[in-house]
């Protein structure tokens, strides 16, 4: 396909979907430090919650992205969520601006690495992670700024990747928030890897009523060069819910194709 029309694509979706706020069911995204530049990102993001949901509760979540190589060091990426309630209609609820900058330090600054060319633990990236959130209602007003280092280091054949961020709320009501992600993933057969995925933070988390969820869970990644210079990654994992305020599991599917 060429890219103009993945542009039209992304576009039409623009005008149909949109972002959920984080409720009962949330996308799950572990951000690389990876930049390639003049390339292009296009990824789909699916949470789906395991069980009972109430009703106006969201039973799933999906975001569509997509993401440009400006220079070696900077890739910026523009996002939409859908908010799937149960026994309602999906909703556009808020717009996303996501910005990778990677930093000069590490063995492989981002790009493809070769885990036999280093010792044993390895840093081979890190950067800084900054988004810019406008939700649906109520604009800019209503948005968050989010910003935090993100690396990933090699431990033997192990290939880990560590998010922290912090959430800076524009409306003045609600107060700082921190979340972070884990990922890890060890090759078992070309082209597949097993490994395993963590999330969760803190709203209000320098306040006495700050509120908390974690998940953890197994997921398996695939990288499939499509010729062309297209690759396609799809992951597959289930997280469990740790703390009572998340959901007890979530399937979270994301497709990515590199073009």
């Amino acid at each position: 396909m060429h890219r103009n029309g993945l542009f039209r694509i992304f576009a039409l979706s623009l005008g149909l979907f949109a972002w959920p706020s984080l409720a009962t069911s949330q996308v799950f995204e572990v951000i690389h430090p990876d930049v390639v530049q003049g390339g292009f990102e296009m990824e789909f993001l699916n949470g789906m919650t395991i069980g009972d949901v109430e009703d106006g509760e969201e039973r799933s979540a999906h975001e569509i992205a997509l993401g440009y190589g400006v220079f070696d060091f900077w890739k910026t990426t523009l996002a939409i969520e859908i908010a799937n309630p149960e026994s309602e209609s999906a909703e556009f609820e808020a717009f996303e601006w996501v910005n990778v900058f990677l930093l000069p330090f590490g063995t492989g600054h981002g790009g493809e690495h070769d885990h036999s060319e280093h010792d044993f633990v390895a840093l081979e990236a890190v950067g800084v992670f900054a988004a810019l959130e406008v939700p649906n209602h109520g604009g800019l007003n209503a948005g968050a700024a989010e910003i935090g280092p993100i690396a990933e280091i090699a431990i033997g054949p192990v290939e880990t990747v560590v998010n922290f961020v912090l959430e800076f709320p524009f409306d003045g009501e609600e107060s700082t928030g921190f979340a972070y992600a884990i990922q890890a993933k060890y090759p078992i057969v070309e082209r597949i890897e097993l490994g395993f995925e963590a999330f969760g933070g803190w709203e209000n988390v320098f306040e006495d009523d700050r509120e908390d969820a974690h998940f953890i869970g197994p997921a398996i990644f695939g990288e499939f060069d499509l010729g062309r210079g297209r690759v396609l990654e799809p992951k597959l994992g289930i997280l469990f819910g740790l703390t009572d305020d998340a959901p007890d599991a979530v399937i979270s599917l994301n497709i990515e194709l590199k073009f």
